[in-house]
């Protein structure tokens, strides 16, 4: 490893750190297609939105904004000013409006239209301070659960435990990553994509992406160029494309749901290196990590991370960087080594065992019931409430198999088909009510099934 590299490693600085001295004034923080964001630039442009958000009476203010160096921005602007960043995990303006109430004002690069005071990119300048205040002890912000299943729900995250964590994962792979540049498809509005896009490539003074990645092709034409450390989700990463010539990456890291084993491997023939699968939750942070090497490989907690089972059948989770002594219980079903490896394995989500008419459903087994009929290529399960009944719902991708009976039948006779296939296995009850069918599974930033935004296409 050379000096350079080295340097790069060695040092992860707390965020208190990140526009200080210890960087040089050309040390490089972000890039984009058209420019390059040097650590000068950072400063300023932290200092000249503090002197806007300082002096307005709002405390809490949503961060929207699609570019990565400009959340970068906004949000170190608005902890320096001693309020409160809330990140409300999409940019959607339906959902924000009912959101509303967890924010007093928008910092934003999209043409949101919202009741309440907005600053937007690129802002208007007031004179930035030479130097800013201290940065606040204590300081949090606000993360709102994926709602994969449900509401999301209000998260409050110290920064403490945001750094604690960054410093776990420097020692996991910061040798690894020395050197590189991050890139990545998910968004830092989310848990994942705040701690290894955002909060992990600052704190190892490392270079990231201002754009997001959305195609395999923008991946391999940044490959070729420099190092790559790649954050990603498996709705990305099993829609690489094995036509493309292989590239070499430092590493690829995915969250957000397991990877299947082939889906692995492919990633290792593409990237040149098996992905690193994260297991967390916005609640807790990180709790384990695994890579493939064989199918089904046990999960490997984080060192200072213990699960513990609890009299009413939960798990919990045990960590430093979660503010609760008791720990956090899981909505997972998990199956605990016996051996003392500190390994287990994923079994499944509790929460998507919904009860319909006294009966106990699985929305996952109707799902995976689905998937497996020659007719379907995807399907996404989930509950409706109309008229104060309770119903299963789908959204089904089809098949070359299943478009070519659409277009011979109808969809009456294709639905028809599926419940009747579906009843050897399900009971009446667990049998969708509702369809819809579409060229695939709309998914969030994050890669990740949001309850909303399906939900919506049911009205």
């Amino acid at each position: 490893m050379d000096s350079q590299k080295a340097s790069a490693q060695a040092v992860t600085l707390p965020m208190c750190q990140w526009l200080g001295t210890e960087r040089a004034d050309d040390h490089l923080v972000a890039w984009s297609a058209t420019r390059e964001y040097r650590q000068r630039d950072f400063r300023r442009d932290v200092a000249t939105l503090f002197a806007s958000v300082s002096v307005t009476p709002c405390s809490r203010w949503a961060l929207c904004l699609e570019d990565n160096y400009s959340f970068a921005v906004a949000l170190l602007a608005v902890l320096y000013s001693g309020k409160t960043p809330v990140l409300p995990g999409h940019f959607r303006q339906a959902q924000l409006s009912e959101q509303c109430d967890e924010f007093d004002a928008l910092i934003t690069d999209l043409p949101l239209q919202l009741n309440c005071p907005v600053l937007r990119f690129p802002f208007v300048t007031l004179e930035p301070l030479s130097v800013l205040p201290a940065f606040p002890e204590n300081a949090s912000l606000v993360l709102f659960t994926s709602g994969s299943t449900g509401k999301p729900q209000k998260i409050i995250k110290p920064v403490s435990c945001l750094e604690r964590e960054s410093q776990w994962l420097s020692a996991q792979w910061g040798a690894e990553l020395a050197g590189s540049r991050f890139v990545a498809t998910v968004a830092p509005h989310h848990m994942y994509g705040l701690s290894f896009a955002f909060m992990l490539p600052l704190s190892l003074g490392l270079p990231f992406a201002a754009t997001s990645v959305q195609y395999h092709e923008q991946l391999h034409s940044l490959a070729v160029k420099t190092p790559l450390a790649f954050v990603s989700s498996p709705a990305f990463l099993k829609r690489l494309d094995s036509t493309l010539a292989p590239v070499t990456l430092r590493a690829v890291f995915s969250a957000g749901g397991p990877l299947e084993s082939d889906a692995a491997q492919s990633v290792k023939a593409t990237c040149s290196c098996l992905p690193t699968e994260i297991y967390g939750t916005t609640e807790s942070g990180i709790i384990a990590f695994r890579q493939q090497t064989r199918p089904g490989e046990a999960w490997a907690l984080f060192d200072n991370v213990d699960l513990r089972p609890q009299p009413d059948g939960n798990i919990a989770v045990i960590s430093p960087i979660i503010p609760q002594p008791e720990g956090i219980a899981l909505s997972d079903e998990i199956k605990l080594s016996s051996d003392g490896s500190r390994r287990f394995d994923l079994l499944g989500r509790k929460d998507r065992i919904v009860k319909i008419a006294e009966q106990r459903i699985s929305l996952d087994e109707i799902e995976q019931r689905l998937c497996a009929l020659d007719l379907l290529a995807d399907a996404c399960v989930l509950t409706l409430e109309k008229q104060g009944r309770v119903s299963v719902a789908a959204l089904i991708v089809l098949t070359p198999a299943g478009d070519a009976l659409l277009q011979v039948e109808n969809c009456n006779v294709l639905f028809g088909q599926i419940r009747h296939a579906l009843r050897e296995w399900v009971s009446p009850v667990s049998l969708p009510r509702y369809w819809r069918i579409v060229p695939a599974i709309p998914l969030n930033q994050q890669g990740k099934r949001a309850a909303a935004e399906l939900q919506e296409m049911f009205l």
